[in-house]
């Protein structure tokens, strides 16, 4: 899992292995990045009721998981994460 800008700072590194269940989801593998990394990273990463936080964008092997099956997409072994904090300026 690749992480940029301001969530890389919150793992304290750019880039992070995870060791995952076959089938897992990209949520299941949100979800065990915090258990890993905190509760700053789940505030940032996730809003009310568990959803990702507006603006946070996820792609998977360069895609993005809005076009894809969201979070509940499903992960096979030497899938690339890659994780972007919203965006602001102008």
């Amino acid at each position: 899992m690749r992480a940029f800008a301001t969530l890389a700072g919150l793992l304290g590194s750019g880039e992070v292995e995870l060791e995952l269940p076959e089938g897992c989801t990209v949520r299941e593998a949100l979800k065990a990045l915090v258990e890993q990394h905190g509760k700053a990273l789940a505030q940032a990463l996730f809003g009310r009721e568990g959803r990702l936080a507006p603006g946070v964008k996820v792609m998977l092997n360069g895609r993005d998981i809005d076009f894809l099956s969201g979070p509940d997409t499903r992960l096979s072994d030497g899938d690339e994460v890659f994780l972007f904090p919203p965006v602001g300026g102008g």
